[in-house]
C-alpha cells in the first residue's frame, strides 16, 4: 500500500525531526579543540521508498566528501522500475557531490527516498543536507488517500477482443470486456459517467492529479453517491508532471486513458515500452483538440466502443451536435460585428497570465462563440499560436481596448459544489492592473471568468453557448443555454449541474 501524499509528508517530517535522532551509525573522530571535525566513516539514513522503507550507507572522508552511496540489497521496490534509480542515483551523488540530480521519469517514489535517506545520513553525521543541494520534497495540505489493494476491483474473463484508432492514429488493441481503467486527470471520468453510471467509479483504478487537486474534490463529491471508491484508486501522477510507472504496474489497470491537457500524451509515450510489456494498452484522446465541434464526440464513440456502450455514446453525442448545431444556426463566423475578446488564463493584478489563438484551447471557445480573439493578429502566425499559449504585452491590451474580457483558472472552482464545502469564487483582482478600469470591457461590464476545466470536458458545449449568448444576446433571446446545461446533466450525469460555478460575471466591473 503506497501513497504519495503522506510520503512526501513522512519525508518532511522524518528531516525535521533529526535533530532528535541519535547520531552516527558508524565511528568519526573526536574533536578537540581548534580542530576541525573528522567526519571520516559509514552513516546509515532510511526513508519511505515505494515499498516500505528504502535504507541506505553512506561513506564519508574527513572532509565530508562523499565516497559512495550504497542502497540495501532488501529494499523491495519494483524490478525493472524502481531498480533503475537505485542503480542510477548513488554513482550521480557521488560524482557530483550533491543530492540533486535527474530522477527516472516513472519511479519518482524510489528516487526521492533515496534522496531523502542520504539527507539523514548526512544529518546523522553532522552535516546539512543542504550543502549538498538537497531540496526536500514539497508536502501539500490536501487530504491523502490510502490505496487497499485487498479493494481492487474483479476482473472479468476475457472474451473477446477490439482494435480502436485513436486520437493520434495508434492502433490499439484492446481485451474485452475491460474491468478497470486509469485516466490521466479525473475529469476525464465526466466521459465515462455517461456511459458507465456508478460503475465509472467501481472500475476505476487509477488517476492523475490536477491542479485544482481533482482528486480530492471528486471524492468529496461522490463519495457520498457512489461509497468509498477512493479505496482502489492510485495516484499515477502529480499536475503537469510524468506517469508514476510504478503505481500504473500496481494497480494494473486494462486499460489507461489519456487527454492532452498538462503534456499527459507526451508523459504516456515515454513508458508507453514498459507499459505494452506489461499488457497495458494507453489510449489517447484530445479535448478540445483541433476540432472543439466534434472531438467530444469523438472521445465520447471512442470510449463507448472500448466500453462496450456504443449506442448509448450515440444518444450522449447526439445531444451535443444539437447545441453545436444551434450554435452554427446563427452564423456567427460570418457576422461583420464581432466583439473584440482578451482571453486569460490564471492571470491577477501583477500576475500576467497566458493568452490563447483562437486555434487552441480557450481562444478556440470564443472563436466558435463569434468572438474576435485579440491576441490572433499576434500569435496565429507563431508556434505558440498553433497549438500553445502565449502572453501578450499589457500596452498590446491596453491599446487594444476589448469589448469582452474572459478570463478562466483565476479563482473559479471545479465540481467544487457539495455539502460542506465552500465553493472557489473569482475575485477578479485583475481589474486592479493598470489602466485596467479604463477598459471599453471594464466600464461596460463585460469581464468574466469561466471554470476553467470546462473546454477539455464533455461539458465545452455549454462554454461555447454561453459566451455566445454574452456577446450576441439578442440572437439568443429565448435560449436557456443554463437550461440546456440542466438537461444534460439530469439525462447524463449523477449530480446536479450545480456543482460548478460554470460562469461569473465581474460586479466591480461596472
Amino acid at each position: 500500500m503506497k501513497k504519495l501524499l503522506s510520503v512526501l509528508l513522512v519525508l518532511s517530517f522524518a528531516l525535521m525531526m533529526l535533530g532528535g535522532c541519535g547520531g552516527s551509525a558508524g565511528v568519526s573522530a573526536g574533536e578537540t579543540a581548534g580542530q576541525a571535525k573528522d567526519y571520516s566513516g559509514t552513516y546509515q539514513g532510511s526513508a519511505p521508498g515505494y515499498h516500505g522503507d528504502l535504507d541506505v550507507t553512506v561513506t564519508l572522508d574527513k572532509v565530508g566528501k562523499i565516497l559512495a552511496v550504497e542502497v540495501a540489497e532488501d529494499h523491495g521496490e519494483t524490478e525493472k522500475i524502481g531498480t533503475i534509480p537505485i542503480e542510477r542515483i548513488p554513482g550521480a551523488i557521488v560524482a557530483g557531490q550533491s543530492l540533486q540530480v535527474d530522477t527516472v521519469t516513472g519511479a519518482t517514489i524510489t528516487a526521492d527516498a533515496i534522496l531523502a535517506a542520504v539527507a539523514v545520513a548526512l544529518e546523522r553525521a553532522g552535516l546539512d543536507p543542504a550543502d549538498y543541494n538537497y531540496t526536500p520534497p514539497k508536502a501539500t495540505d490536501r487530504e491523502a488517500f490510502s490505496l487497499d489493494m485487498s479493494a481492487m476491483p474483479q476482473k472479468a474473463p476475457i472474451t473477446d477482443s477490439v482494435t480502436i484508432t485513436d486520437v493520434k492514429g495508434r492502433q490499439v488493441a484492446l481485451d474485452l470486456p475491460i474491468s478497470t481503467y486509469a485516466i490521466s486527470t479525473m475529469d476525464v471520468i465526466d466521459y465515462l459517467i455517461p456511459l458507465l453510471r456508478e460503475e465509472a467509479f467501481h472500475m476505476l483504478v487509477a488517476s492523475g492529479q490536477d491542479g485544482g487537486g481533482g482528486l480530492q474534490t471528486y471524492a468529496k463529491l461522490y463519495t457520498p453517491i457512489i461509497g468509498n471508491y477512493m479505496k482502489h484508486v492510485g495516484q499515477i501522477s502529480e499536475h503537469n508532471a510524468p506517469f508514476d510507472l510504478e503505481m500504473i504496474l500496481a494497480t494494473d489497470p486494462d486499460v489507461l486513458i489519456v487527454n492532452s491537457a498538462m503534456g499527459a500524451h507526451r508523459y504516456a509515450l515515454e513508458i508507453e515500452d514498459q507499459l505494452t510489456a506489461a499488457g497495458i494498452p494507453i489510449v489517447l484522446i484530445d479535448v478540445p483538440g483541433k476540432s472543439l465541434t466534434t472531438s467530444v464526440q469523438d472521445t465520447v464513440k471512442l470510449l463507448g466502443q472500448i466500453f462496450q456502450k456504443e449506442e448509448r455514446a450515440k444518444e450522449v453525442a447526439s445531444f451535443i451536435d444539437e447545441q453545436y448545431a444551434l450554435v452554427a444556426s446563427k452564423k456567427l463566423d460570418q457576422r461583420q460585428d464581432k466583439p473584440t475578446v482578451y482571453y486569460e488564463k490564471s492571470g491577477y493584478s501583477e500576475i500576467f497570465g497566458s493568452t490563447s489563438s483562437s486555434q487552441s484551447g480557450w481562444g478556440t471557445v470564443i472563436a466558435l462563440a463569434g468572438g474576435e480573439n485579440i491576441a490572433d493578429p499576434v500569435l496565429l502566425d507563431s508556434a505558440a499560436g498553433k497549438g500553445g499559449n502565449s502572453t501578450l504585452d499589457p500596452e498590446y491590451v491596453l491599446e487594444a481596448n476589448p469589448e469582452f474580457i474572459v478570463l478562466s483558472g483565476s479563482g473559479a472552482g471545479w465540481m467544487d459544489n457539495y455539502s460542506g464545502s465552500t465553493p472557489e469564487v473569482p475575485k477578479f483582482d485583475i481589474l486592479n492592473r493598470t489602466g485596467w478600469r479604463e477598459l471599453a470591457a471594464v466600464k461596460n461590464g463585460n469581464v468574466y471568468e469561466l471554470a476553467h476545466a470546462t473546454s477539455r470536458t464533455i461539458f465545452g458545449f455549454h462554454a461555447v453557448l454561453k459566451l455566445a449568448s454574452i456577446f450576441y444576446p439578442e440572437d439568443f433571446q429565448g435560449i436557456n443555454v443554463d437550461g440546456i446545461m440542466d438537461e444534460f446533466f439530469d439525462k447524463f450525469m449523477l449530480v446536479d449541474s450545480d456543482v460548478t460555478g460554470w460562469c461569473y460575471q465581474a460586479a466591480g466591473a461596472r
